[in-house]
Formats: C-alpha cells, structure tokens, sequence
C-alpha cells in the first residue's frame, strides 16, 4: 500500500469513526458508566468533553481520538517488524478495520487506552530502550487497567526468556502489586465452561479469516521462530484467557487489548511464509490474504453502517446494535405521547432513558 493511499484511508476511517460516534444512542454499558461509576478514568474521559457535541460524540469523543491515535502508533510500532514502509501501511490498515478496534474506538470502554499504552510501551522498548519511561508507562497501565496483571505476567516471562533482570524485576514488582491492590481479574467460581462463547467473541473482534490465520501465526511462532515480546504479551494473555473460559465467563476488555496488537505478527508471518514459495505456489496464499481483507471490509461497512440494515430483520432484537437503539426508540414513543417518564426494568436502561430525557416514574 502507498503512502497516498494509506493517509486517504486514515482519512476516511477518521470520518468513518466520528460518524459512527455521533449517530449511535448511548449504550447500557456506557450509560452505567457515565452516571454511577465513581473516580474511574472512564467517567472523567465521559464527561471531558461533554459540552462539545450535541450528540454521542460529547461522551465518546475522548475514545475517539484514542482510537485515531492508535493507527499512528501501530505503524510506528510495526516498522520494528517489517522492512517496507509499504507492509507497515497493510499491515497498519488490517489493524484499523479489525471489528474490535474499530467498536473501542467508539463504544465507551477502557480497551481502546490500554492499547494505546500498550503500543506505547512496545515503541519505547523496541526503539530506544528506555528503562525508565518504559517504568513510566507501565506504572500508568497499572492505574488504569484493573487486569495489568496479565501483561506483567508476559513482560515476565518474556525478561526470563532473555535473562534482562531489570525488566523481570519491574514486571515482577507490578505484577505482585496490581495482585494485591488493584487487580479486579475473577477467577472464582465453579466451573462453567464458556470456552466456545471466547472463541466467537474472538472470531467477532478479529473477523473469522483473519483470527485463524492469527491463531496460526501465533502457534508457528511458539513452534519454529523467534519469540520476541510482543509474542510473549499476546500468547500469554491468548492462552490466560482460554484457560480462565474453561471455569467461567471471560471479560474481554480484560484480554483484548494485549491480543489483538500482535496483528503485525500476523502479517510477518505470511511474509516469510509466502516469500519462501517459488511464484507458481504463491497463488493460493494470496487469494487467501484477499479473501481476508474482504470479510474485513465487509464487517467494517456493516458496522458503520448497521443502522441502515434494521429493515432486514424481522425481529429487530436480533441485529447486534439493538440494546443501543431500543431506549432511544423508546424516548420518541414516550415524546410522542407526551409522557416524561418511564420505569425501566433494568438499571442500565434506566440510565439510557435518563440519559435522554426520561426519568424514572415516581411511585
């Protein structure tokens, strides 16, 4: 991919993103958010910017603009992995059409900051190697992801690998702290087994095609090349993951963010994979790579434009976006008929009414 192209796309994915901000009616998740979480780096980020927008926008401008952020930040990390200027721009646009990137860079979520420091963190290591900004984005991913546990736990094992005593020390030193005073990661419970619930929440974050081949990527590392730290950072929190969905049900804010910045992995993969084939044999890899590339085009669309595709569902409760527009639906029933309250049967949709206009009725 030129640079042309690539810097049209961002423009276009820009546009893509604030669109789908400002048309969206504010989720259950990111209504509870917005009126009842206390001192949490997601209600400040809310409210930051509420008085800029009459629309979604106001409160999800902030992820937004992490979201943007982000794209910049994997091509810079990816020029570690990948020699061409060009590969990194590929590379850097599967990256921003994942389905997972593109709704926590929308969707109010702490996902889509952790990403950000967790690009950070790789640039600063793989770059320049400077222990204590390194320490320094490492002490703010402990403050602000309850589950920093889990990328501690793969720096570890990544500095023991490499025998780097002074990254093991830290690492070791925040992961014992996010144990003892901040980590929030359940594993409590019996048994349940949501292992198959993980793998499709997985196939919707990365796209079906593409999670496979970076199942693929990830196991052909760990089988045959060289591991370096993204590796470490990503199979660790993959495998974790899986493990914990064995016994109980796994939140992906908590793994996601560590996973699915191995996308470059990805891409390297298939480049020494194709490179080493004579042409005539290159062919079907190829095709593969396109049909890939298309399901992700594909799912983007949908998603930006999934409010046009409502008509095609009998049941509207079945289309993915329905939680968020059902309250908002509802206001402009109440509107109509001149009514200025409603008690809601749950806390969340409560809150989306509120959010609108709609007050609980007093009894």
């Amino acid at each position: 991919m030129s640079r042309i192209a690539f810097y049209s796309f961002y423009f276009l994915y820009a546009v893509a993103l604030i669109y789908l901000a400002t048309v969206l009616p504010i989720g259950p998740n990111e209504a509870l958010v917005y009126y009842t979480t206390e001192n949490s780096i997601l209600k400040f980020l809310t409210h930051i910017t509420n008085s800029w927008f009459e629309s979604g926008l106001s409160f999800r401008f902030p992820f937004v603009l992490f979201g943007l952020i982000n794209i910049p930040l994997f091509y810079i990390m990816s020029r570690a992995y990948l020699d061409k200027e060009e590969d990194s721009y590929f590379a850097t646009t599967i990256f921003a059409l994942l389905p997972g990137i593109i709704t926590a860079s929308v969707i109010v979520n702490i996902a889509v900051v952790v990403v950000t420091l967790v690009l950070l963190f790789l640039i600063v290591y793989k770059k320049e190697r400077l222990l204590w900004l390194s320490i320094a984005i490492m002490a703010l991913l402990l403050f602000i992801h309850d589950a920093s546990i889990i990328f501690f736990i793969g720096l570890s094992l990544f500095a023991i690998s490499k025998k780097d005593r002074m990254l093991f020390i830290f690492s070791l030193l925040f992961a014992i702290v996010s144990l003892l005073y901040f980590n929030k990661l359940d594993i409590g419970g019996h048994p349940s087994g949501e292992f198959l619930e993980l793998i499709g929440l997985y196939l919707a974050l990365f796209s079906p095609f593409v999670f496979i081949y970076f199942f693929y990527s990830l196991y052909r590392i760990w089988q045959r090349e060289q591991k370096d730290i993204l590796w470490y950072i990503s199979f660790t929190a993959f495998i974790l993951s899986i493990l914990l969905s064995l016994r109980q049900q796994v939140i992906m804010t908590d793994f996601a963010p560590y996973v699915i910045v191995a996308v470059v992995l990805m891409v390297l993969v298939y480049q020494r994979t194709v490179q080493v084939r004579l042409p005539q044999f290159q062919k079907n890899y190829k095709l593969g790579l396109k049909i890939a590339f298309i399901m992700l085009l594909i799912s983007t669309f949908i998603i930006v434009f999934h409010k046009s595709i409502f008509p095609l569902f009998k049941d509207k409760s079945q289309h993915f976006a329905y939680p968020f527009y059902q309250p908002y639906w509802q206001v402009e029933e109440l509107r109509e008929i001149g009514e200025n309250c409603y008690t809601a049967k749950n806390l969340k949709q409560q809150y989306q009414l509120k959010y609108y206009g709609i007050e609980a009725c007093s009894e």
